[in-house]
Formats: C-alpha cells, structure tokens, sequence
C-alpha cells in the first residue's frame, strides 16, 4: 500500500511538472541571478540543509534516515535522480509554503512552511544545494 502512496505521489509530481506550460512557469518565483550555481550559495544550502533538514530528509553521507521513513509520503531523498531537473520556483515554493500547498496538504505532507523561519535568500540557498546535492544542473 505505501509503494503504491509513494508511486502515486511521483506520477503526480511529474503530471504536475510536465503539466506546467510557459505561462505556469512564468508565475514560478525566480531565484537572484547570482544564486544559480554559485559555490557560496551552495556552501549556505548545504549549512542550512544539515541545520534544518536532515532529521527528516536523511544527513549528507547516509541518505534516507529512519525517521525520515515513517513519514507517509516518506520525505524525499534529495539524492534521487528526478531532483536534478526539478524547476527551482517549484522547490522554492514546496519549501516555502510546505504542507500548506496543495497538491500536498491533501496527500498527507508533514512537510513544514519554512517561509516562517528561513529569509527568501536562505530558501534559494536550499534549492541551489538541493540541485548540487542531485548531482543536477540548475533549470529556469
């Protein structure tokens, strides 16, 4: 049952993206001009990323952690291929608003709202690292 939760919850994310036409992709948030790629941005992702995520998204070395397992949807492990790509308004947004945005609050997340705790710069940080950490390159 939870394989078929979590199969489900990808084949949405993917409908959702693949979905997403110019226009929808006009209104995603864009990241500073100097955040894509920038090697200090990545350093401050990554500072932030071991301060605020890994209890539920896994620590840099092992991956998935146990806690981070019992949530249903699982949390994602960011070291997952399909992050490479992934636009960087929609994870700005998915970190940003958490479980409070739909489709997720319907599926269950536990994802909280970072846009309470974190500046608009240190979420930008978190997707420009969460991209480096996919081993991906960075898409507008």
């Amino acid at each position: 049952m939870l394989k078929i939760g979590v199969f489900f919850l990808f084949v949405l994310l993917l409908f959702l993206l693949s979905g997403c036409n110019s226009s929808e992709r006009d209104k995603l948030p864009v990241p500073p001009a100097d955040f894509l790629g920038n090697s200090e941005q990545i350093t401050v992702g990554r500072l932030l990323f071991v301060a605020h995520c890994t209890e539920c998204h896994g620590s840099l070395a092992e991956g998935r952690t146990q806690p981070a397992a019992r949530f249903n949807p699982a949390a994602p492990d960011f070291q997952e291929l399909r992050y490479r790509t992934v636009l960087p308004g929609y994870l700005y947004l998915r970190i940003a608003h958490g479980r409070k945005m739909e489709p997720f609050r319907s599926a269950g997340s536990v994802m909280p709202a970072w846009s309470a705790y974190l500046k608009e710069e240190q979420i930008w940080a978190l997707v420009v690292f969460i991209h480096e950490r996919a081993g991906g390159s960075i898409l507008h």
